[in-house]
């Protein structure tokens, strides 16, 4: 019968403990959360609940995105406007703001000059240009 030195018997020991530890710790659950709050919904886009529409990353006027230094920060936020069209630059989208400090709306939605709407959407950027993407424009 062959016998094992006393080192190599070692080195088996700890090779087997250290795959058994790697096997446990890739199976292992974690932690589990039995307490779960049944108001509060869970997504799979990494929140737990929707952004409330009162939220830092909503904007609800546009001298505070016209008034920015940098625009661009404020690219991927939410904005929530009631304005007026200041113009129409072709059609699928317009201008809001001041003839010298606007910012363009892309929109499917046929608007005219001087008429009031809610706009909902998002910032978007281009190169240098920042415009707001809407998902919904309502005339009033």
């Amino acid at each position: 019968m062959h016998q094992c030195s006393p080192v190599r018997r070692w080195r088996t020991w700890v090779l087997a403990a250290g795959l058994t530890a790697l096997m446990l710790a890739a199976l292992w659950p974690g932690p589990k959360n039995d307490v779960r709050d049944a108001n509060v919904p869970v997504g799979t886009a990494g929140s737990a609940a929707p952004e409330p529409e009162d939220s830092f990353a909503t904007l609800h006027d546009l001298e505070t995105m016209t008034g920015v230094l940098d625009p661009h920060q404020l690219l991927g936020w939410r904005v929530d406007f009631h304005v007026k069209v200041g113009g129409i630059l072709n059609p699928t989208s317009f201008w809001i703001g001041k003839a010298d400090d606007h910012v363009p709306v892309v929109a499917m939605t046929p608007v005219e000059p001087g008429q009031a709407v809610w706009i909902t959407g998002t910032v978007e950027g281009r190169k240098r240009d920042v415009y707001i993407r809407a998902d919904s424009v309502t005339p009033e």
